[in-house]
């Protein structure tokens, strides 16, 4: 029998289906958006395509790192997310995704693996997910395929907050937020079995938290306009609790930018804890 081995570059899909308007005003009103576009029906929250995406993610998981493909693996963990946005989807558009693993990094608390979905309409490739999941206390002999692109902190942004955002956490987020995206992961909606991993009790969704900082963006980077985002990134430093406040702060960061954006910095800390950190976000001008 051959050694199980991490498969990079293998695809999976096409799958196939729809921007519903409603299904993305459950995704807005879960994640407690503060955008009127979307009860209007006239956009689609930029994280949105994470509830079409969510059964492939988990397929490209099993079948691009097999059991046993990474050594010594205690756990898995969502460590950081990249959305790139080439032009936004709109309400009644019809799509077709794929994904693939797409590269796997060694670091000292274990092995960082990234799958990348990519969303397209009858334009071509219209949203892409590189979503990395840490392998804790994994290792492998060396680098695969792609390397992650940087959104590292500019720490001289802190100098230049262009507001803050808060969002009142509620007891049954984790519960709306799982029928709205998919993700009904069992240690966001039971204690028992948040304890069995670790954890002291139920924790929200990584993408949850990701969704709201996405909303304050929007909100205070983007003029309201969701349409602009070219691109959200994300660490995500530490679990967030139902029942807690999350307070986004949104900087500028022009030193950052890229051709026709322009480049903010982000954080969000819920109970004096930073939960997402190194936020990185591109506003088309």
């Amino acid at each position: 029998m051959p050694e199980p081995k991490i498969n990079i570059g293998e695809w999976i899909g096409p799958f196939e289906g729809r921007i519903d308007a409603d299904a993305a005003l459950a995704y807005a009103r879960a994640t407690d958006d503060p955008n009127q576009v979307y009860e209007d029906g006239a956009a689609v929250p930029p994280l949105f395509t994470v509830s079409l995406i969510f059964d492939a993610y988990l397929q490209s998981v099993r079948d691009g790192v097999p059991q046993g493909a990474i050594e010594g693996v205690r756990g898995g963990v969502h460590a950081e997310h990249d959305l790139r946005l080439h032009r936004p989807l709109k309400p009644g558009a019809d799509v077709s995704w794929k994904a693939t693993t797409s590269g796997a990094t060694q670091t000292r608390a274990g092995v960082l693996v990234a799958q990348h979905i990519v969303v397209s309409d009858d334009e071509g490739p219209a949203v892409e997910h590189y979503w990395t999941t840490l392998n804790m206390g994994g290792t492998i002999a060396g680098p695969l395929g792609e390397e992650l692109v940087d959104h590292t902190f500019p720490e001289e942004s802190r100098a230049h907050a262009l507001g803050m955002h808060s969002f009142a956490v509620a007891r049954d987020q984790a519960f709306r937020y799982g029928g709205a995206s998919g993700d009904r992961s069992l240690f966001h909606l039971d204690d028992a079995a948040a304890v069995r991993a670790g954890f002291p009790s139920k924790f929200m969704q990584g993408m949850c938290s990701f969704a709201m900082c996405t909303g304050a963006v929007v909100k205070l980077a983007a003029g309201g306009d969701p349409d602009r985002v070219r691109r959200m990134a994300c660490r995500f430093s530490a679990p967030m609790f139902p029942g807690n406040d999350l307070d986004v702060t949104v900087y500028d960061a022009p030193e950052a930018s890229v051709e026709g954006s322009h480049a903010v910095a982000f954080e969000a800390i819920s109970n004096d804890v930073v939960v997402i950190k190194h936020g990185r976000a591109d506003i088309a001008d």
